[in-house]
This record gives structure tokens, C-alpha cells and sequence, in this order.
């Protein structure tokens, strides 16, 4: 949404309930980023101080009404004291309606900021979160961890990620299960035990390291679980169906939470697409041989020009870099041929 189309103004005129369907929906749209739902309160803030709520004094009011009457005489007063009362009845509900309407929208609005806590990690960037049930998660780079904000493992123990993460889980006396959904339709359910669940935009995938895991594809209604064991590798594809590999090693799966690329028999096409994905950049193979041309080894992880270059320099290969200059507003680093 740009910024032109969501001023200070437009928000404070949402807080006194006078912008239009369409006004609202750009809002909710703009709310989705965590950093303008900060800018929204702090806006909120100062709007509620410069238009503090309106608090009547009625027995002063009570008081003046009388005066006002025993100066002018009943007969002459009753017209001009009604109206009078009646204008400040008004305003007042007419600031009150304001302040409702304000305030259900925002509910509305924030209803899953205010339900749901987040966990988010930039390009590039690896964190480690612990969750109220003492389970422990480890994000991958631009991915995003959603979790109830009220009475997590007490209650409901279900999150959802885009991304990658891994999780070892903490197993609880009443043996409450851990639920991990993505956005196509996965399921992962543990008792306690340590995984890894990727999901992105290709399809998703699960890598067991220790216990045992239950997966579903949500595309069936009535969907068979599919059992892990330690050093299974699920993948799930685009149109929701799943595959198990058995007895996988799985370094190459957990090898970015020390910042590394490991690669095994990999294709450049394939490599191109990872360092785009964790660093956001673009990466082009703007050779279709080059591109097929697989390679193995582990490369650090800390900057995609170092990845490149020692990439280049394995395939005999020369790579150019474009300063940021798209919509993404991503650099550009296409990979060719030497020759």
C-alpha cells in the first residue's frame, strides 16, 4: 500500500470513525506489517491525548440549568435550555458512536495482532525463540513463526510457519500434542521430539532428527497420516501430495543453522534458487548448460557475494552484480559462462 494513501490524517480520521469502506480495508491491509501496527499506536496515543473522552459534570450542569431558568422565567427558558441540552446530548453521542465504531473496527482490524504472537526473522538472518512450553525453535532466514498469545501449552499448542524453522519440543506431563500448520495445508503432529519443517512457495518438506511425527496433507478431506522415523525427509509438492524418503542424511537439511550451504550433487539452478531465498536477492544462470552442472561441498552462509564468488570460481564461471534497481528492490547477480 503506499504511503501517500494512509496518512496521520486518514488514521485519525479512522479513530473518529469518519473513513470509507475502502479506507478500511486499505488499513487492514496496511496493519499486516508489524512495524506499521506500532506507528498505528503510537498515532492512537496522541490522537486519544489531544481528544481526551468526554466526561459530563452533572450536578454542575444540573445547577446552571436552574440558574438559567430563574433569570429568564420558565415560560421564555424551556425552549433554549432543551435545545441547549439536546446539542451537548448529541455531541456527546455523536463522540461516543465515534469512539465505538473506532474501536470494533480496530478490534476487527487487529484481531489477529491482539490473538496471535509473531516470530519473524529478515533475509539473511537465523534466531532462536523458547516458547512458553519451554519448546525451543530456531528460524531460518525470512521466515515467520505464529503462535497463540494466551495460554500456549496450557491450552492450545498450535503454530503456524512460512518459512523454515527447526523445533525440538518439549514433551508435557499430560502429553498435549504439538501441532506445526503451513500455508499449503501441512500438518505436523509430536508428542516431544526434534524436526525440521520448511515450507515456502515450491512446497514444503520435513526432516526428523530425533522422536517421531505424524504428517497429513489437509488437500484430502479425509487424509491418511503418514509416519516418520528418525532420519525420514517428507517433502510435500505443490498439488499436496506427499513423499517419504528413508534413512537420508540429513547435514545438508541442517547445515544453515551454522550459517552454511551444504551441497550434494546439487544442480546450479537449484543452488541459485537457495541463495535468492535466504538472502533476497536475485540470482540469474543465464546459461541453460551451466544451469544443469552439479556440484558438492559447504560454502558459509554469511553473504551471498562470498557464496557466489566461491561458487564461480568452482564452476570456472564469471558473475556480474547489479545494484538494486527493480521493484523488488533486490540486487542482481547473474552467473555465465567463462567462455
Amino acid at each position: 500500500m503506499k504511503k501517500s494513501l494512509l496518512s496521520k490524517q486518514v488514521i485519525q480520521n479512522f479513530f473518529e470513525g469518519k473513513t470509507t469502506r475502502m479506507q478500511n480495508i486499505l488499513i487492514r491491509e496496511w496493519l499486516e506489517n508489524p512495524a506499521n501496527r506500532e506507528l498505528y499506536f503510537q498515532w492512537l496515543d496522541e490522537w486519544e491525548t489531544e481528544n481526551p473522552q468526554f466526561t459530563p459534570d452533572v450536578d454542575r450542569a444540573y445547577e446552571r440549568s436552574l440558574l438559567t431558568v430563574q433569570e429568564s422565567g420558565s415560560a421564555q427558558a424551556n425552549g433554549p435550555v432543551k435545545w441547549t441540552m439536546l446539542r451537548d446530548r448529541l455531541l456527546v453521542f455523536k463522540w461516543a458512536a465515534a469512539a465505538s465504531v473506532a474501536l470494533i473496527l480496530g478490534a476487527y482490524l487487529l484481531s489477529d495482532y491482539w490473538l496471535y504472537k509473531q516470530y519473524e526473522t529478515g533475509f539473511g538472518e537465523i534466531r532462536t525463540v523458547v516458547l512458553p512450553d519451554s519448546s525451543r525453535v530456531t528460524l531460518n532466514a525470512n521466515s515467520v513463526l505464529t503462535i497463540p498469545r494466551f495460554r500456549f501449552g496450557s491450552g492450545s499448542r498450535e503454530v503456524r510457519l512460512e518459512g523454515e524453522a527447526e523445533f525440538a519440543v518439549k514433551h508435557l506431563p499430560d502429553h498435549r500434542r504439538f501441532i506445526v500448520r503451513t500455508p499449503d495445508k501441512l500438518e505436523v503432529r509430536v508428542l516431544g521430539t526434534e524436526f525440521i519443517v520448511y515450507s515456502r512457495k515450491r512446497g514444503s518438506k520435513v526432516v526428523l532428527s530425533q522422536g517421531s511425527v505424524q504428517l497429513r496433507s489437509l488437500h484430502e478431506l479425509e487424509a491418511r497420516p503418514m509416519l516418520m522415523k528418525p532420519g525420514d525427509v517428507a517433502t510435500m509438492s505443490t498439488q499436496g501430495k506427499l513423499t517419504l524418503r528413508h534413512s537420508e542424511s540429513l547435514s545438508a537439511h541442517q547445515a544453515w543453522k551454522q550459517r552454511r550451504f551444504m551441497f550434494e550433487n546439487t544442480s546450479v539452478s537449484e543452488i541459485a534458487y537457495q541463495v535468492s531465498e535466504h538472502f533476497g536477492v536475485n540470482v540469474v544462470v543465464a546459461d541453460s548448460a551451466l544451469a544443469r552442472r552439479t556440484i558438492g561441498g559447504t560454502f558459509n552462509a554469511s553473504d551471498p557475494a562470498n557464496v557466489l564468488k566461491a561458487l564461480s570460481d568452482v564452476l570456472n564461471a564469471r558473475i556480474t552484480r547489479s545494484p538494486a534497481n527493480g521493484d523488488d528492490g533486490a540486487e542482481t547477480f547473474v552467473l555465465d559462462s567463462s567462455q
